[in-house]
Parts: C-alpha cells; structure tokens; sequence
C-alpha cells in the first residue's frame, strides 16, 4: 500500500500533512484517553522511547519478573525483531494503544526524555532511570548553549513531572542538581542495568565470545564512542589494529576489539574494515552485556569509561575533538582528575596503551573512587523494584 502511494502525484502532499495529522491524533488521544481510571498494579517501560529489551528498564523489567511483583507489564518497542519476555506485552511507541496504556498505567520507568506530548496525573508514578552514570561530558542545563530551545523546553517540563531519579554516585546525585532541572527525591542505590557487573560475569564472557565465534582465552576491548550532534565522522577513525597490536605488547595475550556505535550513529557510514578480531558490535542487543564481558574499554566521553575504572579494568580515552567539545558543552572533570591516559591522536593513543602504568592507574584510581562515593552494589535493581512496592501498601495511587 506505502509502496504503491509513493508513486502517485499525492505522496508529497501526504508525507507533508501526515506529521501535523498524526501529532493531531495523539493529542486528541490523551486527551480522552486522559479520562479513564488509573490500573493501579500496571507498568509501562520504555528504552529510549520504543528502543529494545535493554537498559536500565531492562534489569527493573526483569527484577519485577524474577519477584513476581502482582502487575500487568507493557514495553514500548518500534523496533522490529526484538525479542522480549513473555511476561511483557509489546506497544509500539506514538499509537493509539501507546497513549491510552501511558494513560492508564500506575507506574511509568523512563530512561530518556519524553520528547512528544504527555499527560500525566498526580496518581502515576514516574521514575526516571537516565540512560548513562556519571561521565566527562556535561549534559542537561550543564551543557549550556549546546541544547537547543525545544529540547529545553521537553526537558524541563518532563522533569517536572518525575517522581523519583536514579543515581549511582554521590557526585551523580550533584549533577543532577545541577542539570536537570530536578529537585525531587533521587535514589541513591545505583543503576540498575550496573546490578550485572557484581554478578557472575563468567556466563556473560563465554556467550559474548561464542558469539563472535572467539577462543575464549581472548582478551576483549570494547571501543565505545558516543555521538556528536554536528554528526561529523572523523572524529571516530581510531587505529584498530595499531591499538590491538599495543595491548597484546604490553598485555600479553590474544586481543580482539568490538565496534561498537552509538545508537544515534549510523554504523554504516563508516569505512571500517572489519577483520576476524575487529568485529562489528552495532547491532548486538544488549550494550550491558558486551561491557562485562570487555577487559578494557577506549571511548570519548561515555560514561562506560567511568564504569570501568569504578571495576578496576582498563580505561583509556581517545577524543580527536576534545578541546572543541570543552568549547560546546564543557566537562565536569579536568584530565588530571582521572586514572585514564587521555589520546588526541592514533599516535597518542598507541603510545599510551604501551606505556601503560598499573601502579599510576591504581594510585590515582583510589582518588577517583573517593571522589566520585559510588553507590553500586548489584541490588539497583531490586531497590526500584521495593519503591515501586511501597507505593502500593501507601497507597500512593
């Protein structure tokens, strides 16, 4: 049917009226669906607004199953093939059947902002999980003029309807005073989709290996960039096989990387030549599970690189754009701050993996740990889960 409309001299028309139509529709929508009661024992998750089975919503979803918390539980997912557990109901994101579960759900679990309209009622429960702990990069209010109108304007009045906030670190917690334009209760228990690293990682190590058809004795290191909202691509061109040639040197061992791209990033356009050990991890389902599996990880400004100092495995920086990201957005911490040998080019970056100081890593590591006050333990997930529960027995809806 789309097919055959693309070819007709109305497609254009169409494709021009069909954004203002649908926005129409969905707001008529909460609107009425705005008047039906509340399901009091009903929960709403949502990835990146209809992403996969994955994040922090993901080890909530699967903490609530594992409890068998009495409650009907619903998925935003528009992307196809996803596979998830039974006990979930799929809803794609921005229909009809979206708004009027949003609408009648008890409790929302959110990891990113809601970027369309919403209307929420004082007997429903937000919780807002965020999508990534503390990191390099300033974010929200912090980033200044890198944000744009309208994006302040969703953010701030998402935030205004949030019930609780998730954090993972004292220094976390500050931030988002800071940025987020929050000042309500925040749950300082960790992060859900972080209750994996203090688990029995050796399952998740074997499977990640298999599954990129590795010898299981090979030492992984993830390189994992975040995006840039000018999109520009050099910025992600690392030696691959320079850098996995410096850490069988310096290392010993057999060493494989995995790629892997921001979910914002189109892994296709880049010119990658993928071999036997630089292996394409775009599409692999779950993030979380590739950074346990990891012995080291090289990234710019994502906060797994913090996470894997909070592990005490290898961290490197590599950041072409550095100084021209301190310009946009700024950055919460200095270099000298961090255990992790920072690199402005291939050159830099090889050389700091072959220089590699354990005991400077360490050193500064411990001055790291101090500051930051982390609150991960590996219950993060079973904390919201007892939240969720205590506003049952309060009544709060």
């Amino acid at each position: 049917m789309t097919e055959r409309l693309r070819k007709t001299p109305f497609y254009p028309l169409l494709a021009r009226l069909y954004p203002a139509l649908h926005g129409a529709l969905i707001w008529c929508a909460w609107q009425v669906f705005g008047l039906f009661p509340v399901r009091t024992h009903k929960i709403i998750f949502s990835n990146f607004n209809g992403g996969g089975f994955g994040d922090n919503p993901r080890y909530i979803a699967e903490a609530c199953i594992r409890r068998k918390i009495p409650c009907r539980m619903y998925w935003v997912c528009g992307k196809p093939g996803c596979v998830f557990p039974p006990e979930l109901t799929v809803i794609r994101p921005n229909t009809l059947s979206f708004v009027y579960h949003m609408s009648t759900a008890g409790v929302w679990v959110d990891n990113t902002r809601k970027l369309y309209y919403f209307k929420k009622k004082k007997n429903q429960t937000y919780i807002h999980t965020w999508h990534a702990g503390p990191g390099l990069k300033r974010i929200e209010r912090d980033a200044g003029t890198g944000l744009s109108p309208q994006y302040i304007q969703y953010a701030k009045r998402d935030s205004r309807h949030i019930d609780l906030l998730l954090s993972n670190c004292r220094f976390w917690t500050e931030c988002f005073r800071s940025c987020f334009w929050y000042d309500g209760p925040i749950l300082e228990k960790g992060l859900p989709k972080n209750d994996l690293y203090f688990q029995d990682i050796s399952p998740v190590r074997q499977r990640i290996r298999s599954c990129y058809q590795l010898p299981q004795d090979t030492r992984l290191v993830l390189y994992v960039p975040t995006w840039r909202e000018n999109r520009k691509l050099h910025v992600y061109h690392l030696d691959f096989e320079g850098c996995l040639a410096a850490f069988e040197k310096r290392f010993g061992g057999n060493w494989a990387m995995l790629v892997r791209m921001h979910p914002n990033v189109n892994a296709a356009d880049f010119d990658i030549r993928y071999t036997d050990r630089i292996l394409n991890a775009s599409s692999f389902d779950n993030a979380q599970e590739l950074l346990a599996a990891g012995d080291a990880v090289i990234t710019d400004y994502s906060s797994c690189g913090f996470d894997y100092i909070q592990l005490g495995r290898l961290s490197f920086l590599y950041a072409e754009d550095y100084e021209e990201m301190k310009r946009d957005k700024g950055y919460y911490l200095d270099l000298k701050d961090l255990p992790t040998p920072a690199a402005f080019s291939n050159e830099q970056m090889i050389q700091n993996i072959l220089e590699f100081s354990q005991e400077d890593y360490e050193k500064k590591r411990e001055t790291f740990m101090k500051m930051m006050e982390y609150y991960d333990d590996g219950h993060a997930s079973d904390a919201v889960v007892d939240y969720i529960l205590e506003s049952f027995k309060e009544g709060k809806r």
